[in-house]
């Protein structure tokens, strides 16, 4: 018989799922009622019609996720002020993501109806093969790995709610995200994030509050650090970070975190320019409040009232039951696995859409009628979800550093590519070497000769090594064709 730790804590978390439940139920008819011809685009963009609240949430909570209200307090915790230097570098990736790509990615989207997050570099380069391939590849195995860190954050929080196994709240957190992404595709997973997102904001003002009230004010909490180690504080952190790896993860953070494929989700569906504009304020703000309450002030709270975690991602769970009532915590950390869980469903519906539409449906069964492709779609959203999670099994220590070898391993694939995207020179063979050499570069600097990175995290090498490539190779090789042209840059429909 399990011992539940916090039942009040339990209790107001089922609440929440009963909530996502009936979400789920709700988004599962409305996508029965999709005429069958139209259900694959219905999935995908919800018809291209979301406003600007949800919008806001699905671009912030889905770049914050858990390395934000999860990883980031653990790793402050673990290695110092050092990380919340690197963590505060992100406050403004809702306005490039959305400002600076926004309009023109959503524009295009429109123009060649894209489904996918692969649909953009598809044409932009000319339905490129090894484009598409290095693309999906690059979303199956770094998106995947992001994936596979939301729900070890999610299960991590249930873990500590509960008292019972890691593997059981897995499998509590997970299952409704599987089910609402496979029964309501891109619209349940918008409507879970509207739900999510309202509790994730009400549960950062509560947690702030509650944190700093319980450790005494911020200035006992850095007397406290400071007392006990004087090294948390400087730059480079207890851990003593080098400066070229703080800078390289500052390139991470601060500016190539904006190519992520489940942040362009929302890039690609929203209603009108009107609702992408209040969507750029509204996401801004969240993304700060996220940021500075619970990654920073949280995380340094939690490192002052407890100096001996075994788990660092505990950080922000003790912290909310030391400081409130467990009922009242139960609903602080319901809005944090709800935030990481809009992640998730964002994540998944990008990789799927990336082997249906580009792989399965663009060069395996072109011809699959509209009855089978439905099939297809709820069949491979679901085993993408149900393989996620069983990466999720192994649970590692620090799932920050997941996140952060995921977001390298994208930038490195896809940030040249992306820029492609304003320069009409940019040919599909420089894309070609841009994708791949710059994922060899980063998984070979990360994982067998780590000197390559030059003392950094080698994300800041290989988007440089991605970029060379792409416009030395481009500029060797023949230009783009007029049509191509026309479609980025001028008025002609494909």
């Amino acid at each position: 018989m399990i011992d539940i730790t916090y039942p009040e804590a339990l209790a107001s978390f089922l609440v929440f799922l009963a909530i996502l439940a009936g979400v789920t139920i709700y988004s599962a008819r409305a996508m029965a009622a999709v005429k069958v011809r139209e259900f694959v685009d219905e999935f995908y963009t919800a018809g291209r019609g979301l406003g600007a609240l949800i919008i806001a949430f699905m671009i912030a909570a889905g770049l914050c996720s858990a390395g934000t209200f999860l990883g980031g307090p653990g790793l402050i915790w673990q290695l110092g002020a050092a990380f919340a230097l690197i963590g505060v570098a992100q406050v403004f990736m809702n306005f490039y993501v959305l400002g600076e790509f926004g309009k023109k990615v959503g524009i295009i989207a429109r123009r060649i109806n894209a489904q996918s997050f692969v649909d953009i570099f598809m044409w932009r380069y000319e339905k490129n093969k090894l484009v598409v391939l290095g693309t999906v590849l690059a979303i199956v195995l770094f998106v995947g790995a992001y994936a596979s860190a939301q729900f070890v954050g999610g299960a991590r929080i249930l873990e500590a709610m509960t008292g019972f196994p890691y593997l059981w709240g897995l499998l509590l957190y997970g299952g409704i995200v599987i089910l609402y992404t496979t029964f309501g595709g891109l619209r349940g997973t918008a409507l879970a994030v509207l739900v999510q997102g309202i509790v994730m904001t009400l549960a950062t003002f509560i947690l702030i509050i509650a944190a700093v009230a319980y450790t005494g004010g911020v200035q006992n909490i850095f007397d406290t650090i400071v007392a006990r180690t004087p090294a948390f504080i400087t730059p480079a952190g207890s851990a003593n970070l080098g400066l070229p790896y703080i800078a390289s993860l500052w390139v991470t953070f601060g500016l190539v975190i904006a190519v992520l494929p489940h942040g362009f989700m929302s890039v690609l569906v929203y209603k009108s320019t009107k609702a992408l504009h209040r969507a750029i304020l509204l996401g801004g703000g969240l993304v700060i409040l996220w940021t500075v309450g619970l990654t920073i002030m949280v995380g340094m709270a939690g490192r002052a009232a407890q100096p001996d975690l075994l788990v660092p991602d505990h950080n922000l769970p003790y912290l909310a039951f030391a400081s409130m009532h467990p009922a009242l915590a139960g609903v602080v950390l319901a809005g944090v696995t709800g935030a990481i869980q809009s992640t998730v469903g964002v994540m998944l519906l990008v990789i799927s859409s990336s082997l249906v539409k580009n792989v399965y449906s663009a060069y395996l069964k072109p011809h699959s009628s509209p009855e089978h492709m439905r099939t297809v779609t709820r069949v491979v959203t679901a085993v993408v979800g149900v393989a996620v999670f069983a990466t999720a099994l192994a649970a590692p220590p620090a799932l920050e550093l997941i996140i952060i070898f995921a977001i390298g391993g994208i930038a490195s694939a896809f940030f040249a590519p992306l820029m492609g995207l304003y320069w009409p020179r940019g040919t599909q063979w420089g894309a070609v070497a841009a994708i791949f050499g710059g994922m060899i570069y980063y998984i070979l600097g990360k994982r067998v000769v780590p000197s390559i990175a030059l003392g950094m995290d080698p994300i800041a090498m290989s988007v440089l090594t991605s970029i060379v490539l792409m416009v030395v190779v481009s500029l060797l090789t023949k230009k783009p064709s007029k049509e191509t042209v026309q479609i980025f840059w001028g008025d002609t429909q494909p």
